[in-house]
């Protein structure tokens, strides 16, 4: 009985503290928000000398000067650092949209670019959907599945096709379809364009992530039997449906060797140009490689189940990174992973690849001094490599 009073007293302490948190944390979302608002103001001095959004530099001080500041009052250097990272980044985020969302505006009006449709009602069929509705374009989604597109239109805030024809009737077009259905959706398209004996250009910019299939079909050629006012376009946008629109963000284009309409759409993004084949490629090395080792992962683990289970408690950092990456790739459809890795006719060399560092990992695993030497000539190619990737984001 006499501990009674104590509880009752520990129960309206934390309750006391958890409002006095919530109230910290509210002021904390205000500063943020305050914070935000001056980046804003920054944009337009940017945008006004003709500063780059990105300023290495200015960032590195920033950081620097943080944490700095959060030793003297007794924060976590690691934590001082995460935050002022992430406030840099979505300062960036809202320049960004700031000065390139006027730019894309003037740019799709200088185009007559006033209705958008997306044919696709997938992950990135509505992201795309969104970013055009945000630029103040009528926007209409077309999906096979009906009431699929009915119902995602109302959730992105856009219109809806009931019929497929019904998209050509817009500037621009979205193909955002499973790689198999990709070039017959084109080509149904420009039929259906040609019926119309409309002269107003229609352009049809397709997205998928292996170009084996379309590239094959004849229609990543330069000479094509199109309509003049018909024209083409062949991206790979390398980020997925959950994607700020104005953060960094990268994109691949196979077709055509022009980039003047995709870098008007995108200026903000980094469009590298090159042939579809080198391009699947390289998606072998992006996507194939990346989602085996996910997958093969997450078997292992499965196949380790009983002694997993045993600590399922524990973790290591590098247990957490590929644990991370397998969830996220699992987390997506598995009939469009099929696709991406079956689709592309590189795959079978890098998982081959793939297989032979495994057994020469196995090998090394018996000699210390051989293994050491791999390991050290392994870090100085991924150094450079990654310096280069990093010279190449900053041009």
């Amino acid at each position: 009985m006499d501990q009674q009073p104590d509880k009752f007293s520990a129960e309206e302490s934390l309750a006391k503290t958890r409002e006095e948190i919530r109230t910290i944390t509210r002021s904390i979302l205000h500063q943020v928000n305050a914070r935000q608002k001056a980046s804003l103001k920054i944009s337009g001095d940017k945008e006004l000398l003709g500063d780059a959004i990105a300023n290495p530099e200015v960032e590195k001080r920033v950081v620097s000067e943080s944490i700095e500041y959060a030793k003297s009052i007794g924060l976590d250097e690691d934590f001082a650092r995460t935050i002022v990272l992430e406030l840099i980044r979505f300062s960036k985020i809202a320049q960004s949209e700031d000065i390139y969302g006027k730019q894309i505006k003037k740019f799709l009006d200088s185009k007559n670019i006033r209705s958008v449709s997306i044919i696709g009602a997938g992950r990135m069929g509505i992201w795309f959907a969104r970013y055009f509705r945000d630029l103040s374009r009528r926007v209409f989604l077309y999906d096979e599945v009906r009431d699929r597109a009915r119902e995602r239109s109302e959730l992105a805030g856009v219109e809806f096709h009931e019929n497929f024809d019904e998209a050509t009737d817009s500037d621009l077009v979205i193909v955002s379809v499973p790689i198999s259905k990709t070039a017959k959706i084109i080509r149904d398209l420009f039929s259906y364009k040609k019926k119309t004996e409309s002269r107003r250009p229609f352009n049809v910019i397709e997205i998928s992530s292996v170009k084996n299939v379309i590239g094959n079909s004849g229609l990543l050629e330069e000479e094509t039997d199109l309509d003049e006012s018909i024209r083409l376009y062949s991206i790979h946008p390398l980020f997925g449906g959950s994607a700020k629109p104005f953060d960094s963000n990268s994109m691949v284009q196979s077709f055509p060797g022009d980039t003047t309409l995709v870098r008007g759409l995108f200026p903000h993004f980094t469009i590298v140009s090159m042939d579809w084949k080198v391009h699947d490629q390289l998606m072998s090395i992006f996507l194939t490689l990346p989602h085996a080792l996910a997958l093969v992962f997450a078997d292992s683990i499965n196949a380790h189940r009983k002694i997993w289970e045993e600590a399922a408690g524990l973790n290591s950092p590098s247990y957490l990174q590929l644990l991370e990456l397998s969830k996220k790739v699992l987390s997506e459809d598995p009939e469009i992973y099929f696709e991406i890795q079956a689709s592309n006719p590189n795959s079978q060399e890098i998982l081959s690849e793939t297989m032979n560092s495994i057994l020469r990992l196995e090998k090394l695993l018996k000699n210390k001094e051989e293994f050491v030497s791999f390991f050290v000539g392994a870090r100085r190619k991924i150094d450079e490599l990654d310096d280069l990737r990093k010279a190449n984001q900053s041009r």
